[in-house]
């Protein structure tokens, strides 16, 4: 329910704003087979967030607007589903790890030869020695850094992947979202925003998405833990 006072214009152009950053930032649609499905059950997971603002953000002023729009909020749901995946693969005890030294580091792409075609989610912490020692074999098209014409390559931050490269095959895992029907966008969204009233002149919005991996086949994953060649693990690239 929206507020009475809001402006109902306002509130399109947030949902189109956060819809646009969250699609805009949504990897998991390029690395896994994604259904939408109508009904959820209890083993499905929501991600989002639902902050409380001030309600100024939906009104109309004579003087002063506000503008509707919350940097961030989209691409932190989108960002959620990918972190969601790449710890189910790494708690996956099926899934085959390997150790490829530091020294090695650039033959990591014969890992991936056996798909025909994959993603390979990679630590940040190798982007710029990658990035200038594979040049010659990258290009960049349609938002996407392809190697070798074969392998979408996409460098992750955080300590989940500090050392990590997970190569991932476009068939190995089946991921189940809800759809939400949007009032302003007119059709199916893949995130649901919610926007209400509350006390004390703030409004509570809500913005989520609700997923299920509904299977996992390690045969067409692959973890690489680059290491030193005296077996300790490359915390960084450059010690």
């Amino acid at each position: 329910m929206q507020g009475n006072n809001f402006d109902k214009e306002k509130i399109k152009q947030f949902n189109e704003l956060t819809l646009e950053e969250y699609n805009n930032d949504l990897i998991i649609e390029k690395v896994v087979k994604v259904d939408l499905v109508d009904k959820t059950d209890g083993s499905f997971i929501q991600m989002g967030l639902r902050p409380l603002v001030e309600d100024d953000i939906f009104k109309k002023f004579k003087d002063v607007e506000v503008y509707p729009h919350l940097p961030g909020l989209g691409r932190h749901v989108a960002i959620g589903e990918r972190d969601f995946l790449i710890k189910c693969i790494l708690d996956n005890k099926e899934v085959k790890k390997e150790k490829l030294e530091k020294e090695k580091l650039f033959d990591f792409p014969s890992y991936a030869y056996e798909f025909n075609k994959a993603t390979i989610l990679i630590s940040l912490d190798f982007f710029i020695e990658l990035s200038m020692k594979l040049m010659h074999r990258i290009k960049y098209e349609n938002g996407k850094t392809i190697l070798d014409n074969n392998y979408i390559l996409n460098f992750v931050p955080g300590e989940m992947m500090k050392n990590k490269m997970i190569i991932i095959s476009p068939d190995a895992v089946l991921w189940q979202k809800e759809k939400f029907f949007n009032e302003f966008t007119k059709q199916d969204e893949k995130m649901d925003i919610q926007i209400k009233p509350a006390s004390m002149g703030k409004v509570d919005i809500l913005v989520r998405s609700v997923n299920k991996i509904k299977c996992i086949d390690p045969e067409l994953i692959k973890i690489l833990e680059v290491e030193k060649s005296d077996g300790k693990k490359n915390k960084f690239l450059g010690n």
